[in-house]
């Protein structure tokens, strides 16, 4: 116990003096583009009330509905499992794991709270908004689309992931294209699995890419504050 209360004492001290070493520009771009995704996401809320975007987003799923194949259904049933929470979560321990192996518990913890913060945000903006599903409810207490979840923790989470692999792995250049090609395509697709199988309009996936852009500039800055 003892032991624990002089490592936190330690951690306390040592993140005073990584605060006032930290470039204070990098704050103000943070705190920039933070405020600019954010108002980006309330502003794509006032244009979804908007009649004609309402309409676009409705023949956007109907002409979905009618191109829609069984081995589409398949594929893209099994994309969006890559979004899911039990399978974030799942993703998340094994990378805790890893990093506290790596001796990189600042960053485990900075990703746990993270997480923790985006699956709040996500049902607070869910409940606020309290925009109905395309075909209706998921469940019982799965009813709201805007903005879509999925999306969200998938820009997020791969984001952070492929940010966590180039800030402490050595990678060569053709390596970390691949990657972020593989992370981006992987991004991109669990969002059009969201629209494919109706569970979510196109401006919902719109919105999620804004969130979940804002949480991952946050949990980046935040890394790069503890590993400066």
């Amino acid at each position: 116990m003892r032991d624990f209360k002089l490592w936190l004492k330690q951690e306390k001290n040592g993140l005073k003096n990584d605060f006032y070493s930290y470039p204070k520009r990098n704050f103000l771009f943070l705190i920039l583009g933070v405020a600019v995704l954010l108002l980006a996401l309330f502003r794509l809320w006032t244009v979804i009330s908007v009649e004609s975007v309402f309409y676009g987003d409705n023949l956007i799923v109907k002409q979905i509905e009618i191109l829609r194949t069984s081995f589409g259904d398949n594929f893209f049933l099994l994309v969006t499992n890559l979004g899911s929470a039990y399978f974030i979560l799942g993703a998340f321990l094994i990378l805790a794991i890893f990093l506290v192996k790596k001796k990189r518990k600042k960053a485990a913890v900075a990703v746990f709270l993270t997480l923790a913060g985006s699956a709040f945000l996500i049902y607070l903006f869910k409940n606020l908004f309290s925009r109905p599903r395309p075909f209706g409810c998921l469940n019982l207490n799965d009813c709201f689309s805007f903005p879509s979840g999925h999306t969200t923790i998938a820009v997020y989470f791969y984001g952070l992931l492929f940010h966590l692999t180039t800030r402490f792995l050595k990678l060569k250049k053709r390596t970390v294209y691949v990657l972020g090609l593989l992370i981006g395509l992987i991004i991109i697709l669990v969002a059009l699995s969201r629209i494919y199988l109706g569970f979510h309009f196109l401006t919902d996936v719109v919105g999620g890419f804004l969130l979940g852009s804002v949480l991952l500039l946050v949990a980046a800055i935040l890394i790069d504050f503890l590993y400066q």
